[in-house]
């Protein structure tokens, strides 16, 4: 059984997933603007680590009211 999770922390966990997609779109837009190889690596992998914390954020997020407190 999965334990409850508090409602703030799910209102939470929405803030900072909105703050991620957000932070996402800046840094697709400025790869699209970017012809530095090293600043394109640099955004690259920040992107990467970026989508990697917005799933975990989505992950939370998407767990079934039912478990909210």
């Amino acid at each position: 059984m999965t334990a409850p999770i508090a409602k703030d922390v799910l209102a939470s966990a929405t803030l900072h997933l909105d703050v991620l997609e957000e932070f996402i779109g800046v840094v697709r837009r400025k790869l699209t603007v970017t012809n530095d190889a090293f600043a394109r690596d640099s955004l690259t992998d920040l992107l990467l680590n970026l989508t990697e914390q917005r799933d975990g954020y989505q992950a939370l997020t998407n767990l079934p009211a039912a478990i909210a407190v």
